[in-house]
């Protein structure tokens, strides 16, 4: 999580404390990639941004859903999507090295202070790795469904 994200948190919300996550290992990240490498058939010597291009390639866009909409609400998001809410989710930040976990119930409720708009290309999926939400910096959002 960038430290920009938690400052503004905290200057906005002072009373507040910003969600509680836990920032993957480079191990932990490696054996994520592995496993979706495996999933959708790639070579394990790939790299991240080959990684990130196929899920791109592959995704199905959500045309009914925008980031950048004030209704945007990313539990209505999964649950539309037939994915059963996940008690802890994780957020993928560049080329799945830079991994953050965190509640999904904290990931949707504090979404317009994790992800912002014009900046951030997200990943969000859970420990099974059978889903893939991508969400970019311009709203777009995309399924991927393993």
């Amino acid at each position: 999580m960038d430290q920009v994200k938690i400052d503004n948190f905290i200057r906005e919300n002072p009373e507040s404390t910003f969600p509680k996550y836990i920032v993957l290992s480079d191990e932990e990240c490696t054996d994520i990639r592995s496993s979706f490498f495996e999933r959708l058939g790639l070579d394990a010597s790939a790299d991240g941004m080959t990684l990130v291009n196929e899920v791109d390639k592959r995704s199905e866009i959500c045309e009914e859903f925008n980031c950048n909409e004030n209704y945007f609400d990313l539990k209505e998001v999964i649950a539309s999507l037939g994915i059963t809410c996940p008690e802890y989710v994780f957020i993928n930040w560049y080329r799945y090295d830079d991994i953050d976990k965190m509640l999904f119930s904290d990931l949707a409720g504090y979404f317009d202070d994790i992800w912002y708009a014009d900046v951030d290309d997200i990943d969000v999926f859970d420990k099974t790795n059978t889903w893939l939400l991508s969400l970019s910096h311009y709203g777009q959002v995309k399924i991927l469904k393993l």
